[in-house]
């Protein structure tokens, strides 16, 4: 196996990951790159780093909390308009509980 480059993630294949893992696992911590696992010039699987696992995770996970947030405001609005009911302004109290804002 040749010198992992890291740059954009390593590419290795399944028998350098049984012959040398203690290596690409290194790399990949060190470099906090993925290591992109070819089986016959096929893409099986990708190892990273459990930092950057975590990373992802959170970001992904907070992607999905906005859209679901963007699409609770867009039923909302569908349905004050079936009621031709004005949308009121709302903000989470300390214990996170919709109110009425404040329009001071």
């Amino acid at each position: 196996m040749s010198d992992l480059n890291f740059i954009k993630g390593a590419t290795v294949t399944a028998t350098d990951v049984r012959k040398s893992w203690t290596r690409i696992l290194q790399g990949v911590k060190a470099s906090h790159q993925p290591a992109f696992v070819f089986t016959n010039n096929t893409p099986e699987a990708v190892v990273l780093s459990y930092d950057t696992y975590q990373a992802m995770a959170a970001e992904l996970e907070e992607a999905r909390r906005e859209k679901l947030g963007n699409q609770m405001l867009d039923d909302l609005q569908q349905i004050a308009e079936l009621e031709d009911q004005p949308m009121s302004q709302m903000q989470a109290d300390e214990s996170g509980v919709f109110r009425p804002a404040d329009n001071r």
